[in-house]
């Protein structure tokens, strides 16, 4: 089997490929590409622009000639413009954070959103919302943003990551389900947990699961 990844932040580009293969336990084999621009020029702007789209699908076109049995888009920006380019493709292509929305509407009626990138906020509170009216039910989303978390993981500070994001969860006193919107957070889980006592969803925890599942139904 193979599945290509598709990076937008260097640190999940170096740590993800590894914990699939740890999880997956079998054969697989993984190649990733990591295109910064994605998140950077998006960030400049203060949207997702035209030229963004053209470039994402550019990318699934590049992973495309791999021949993989499936492509993972890690990057929660990503994640509604994933959507209108699936057609395009004869291969799954899965979201960083499909399971994870999923799965905290299951786990919970009142949901915080914890993002340190502005263009992840919209795309995770409504990916959450799509779930949840799926299945008719009612959810109370509250979204929480902080930058300066990224600024220090970008400098390589993970620690200093860490402890801001465990702080701004202990502000979710009313969460039932504390949402890590990023795969770059997931190294704050632990702390998370620890800091409230909540439920605390990370993307690349859940979203390899599905990776698994997925890979499993194709050699069947």
């Amino acid at each position: 089997m193979k599945v290509t990844l598709l990076h937008t932040v260097r640190s999940v580009y170096e740590s993800f490929p590894n914990q699939l293969l740890k999880a997956y336990g079998k054969d697989i084999e993984i190649t990733s590409l990591l295109d910064e621009f994605l998140v950077t020029n998006a960030k400049k702007k203060g949207y997702f622009p035209p030229e963004n789209r053209k470039k994402l699908y550019l990318d699934l076109v590049s992973a495309s000639l791999e021949s993989p049995d499936l492509v993972c888009v890690t990057c929660s920006s990503l994640t509604p413009f994933v959507k209108e380019f699936r057609s395009s493709f004869d291969f799954p292509i899965v979201s960083i954070d499909d399971a994870m929305c999923k799965e905290a509407v299951m786990r919970g009626e009142n949901i915080a959103v914890l993002a340190t990138a502005p263009t992840t906020v919209d795309p995770t509170v409504s990916k959450i919302q799509m779930e949840a009216d799926q299945i008719g039910k009612s959810v109370v989303i509250k979204s929480y943003l902080d930058t300066e978390a990224m600024t220090l993981l970008s400098s390589g500070d993970v620690k200093g990551h860490d402890a801001r994001l465990a702080g701004l969860a202990r502000t979710c006193q009313d969460a039932d389900v504390i949402v890590l919107a990023q795969a770059s957070m997931a190294t704050a889980k632990k702390l998370c947990e620890e800091a409230t006592a909540k439920i605390v969803l990370t993307s690349p925890e859940t979203c390899i699961r599905e990776i698994i599942a997925k890979l499993s139904e194709i050699t069947k």
